[in-house]
């Protein structure tokens, strides 16, 4: 068991064992087909997804890691692992029943409704988004008038030219998806 935190010293160990040729070498066997619990790993699952959904949301709502954010669960199959829930993502579970959320943040079979708090700016993530338009405007702009200036397309290599090309479609996806 304490293998893979040790591995080194578990090896030693075990070489001193008689008739050892080696732990890695040791047999431990095959698991049970029938003790894995679908239902549990489902849930795990689907609690995994949850905690990466919120904290996501938080990195792009610029919340700060040490923020304690007041929510309400909406999403059914997560009373087991509710409390997990919470610590794993700065949450506090016991909204307000008659408050408005703020935002929802999808996850699986349902949401979780952020309520409002002084911690939360949403304006956040459209100041980021914005920024991000104009860096890549600015960006699309310099390659279209790179592309447009006859002596570079006629005088420059044609991966050179191909490139500038690809990186100016590349960077117009981009926008468009922002």
């Amino acid at each position: 068991m304490a293998h893979p935190l040790i591995p080194f010293v578990t090896e030693e160990i075990y070489s001193y064992l008689p008739g050892a040729q080696g732990l890695l070498a040791a047999r431990v066997g095959t698991p049970d087909p029938g003790s894995r619990d679908e239902r549990a790993e489902a849930v795990l699952s689907d609690a995994i997804a949850a905690v990466q959904a919120v904290r996501a949301w938080r990195d792009s709502a610029e919340v700060k890691p040490s923020a304690v954010l007041p929510a309400r669960l909406a999403a059914p199959g997560y009373e087991e692992l509710q409390g997990q829930l919470a610590r794993l993502t700065r949450l506090e579970l016991d909204g307000a029943d008659g408050a408005e959320p703020v935002a929802a943040v999808p996850v699986p079979r349902g949401a979780v409704e952020i309520l409002a708090s002084a911690d939360v700016d949403l304006g956040a993530a459209e100041r980021k988004r914005g920024a991000k338009r104009a860096e890549l405007s600015q960006e699309i702009e310099r390659a279209e008038r790179k592309l447009g200036n006859q002596g570079f397309v006629e005088k420059a290599p044609a991966h050179v030219v191909q490139a500038e090309r690809d990186k100016l479609a590349s960077l117009q996806a981009e926008l468009e998806a922002l």
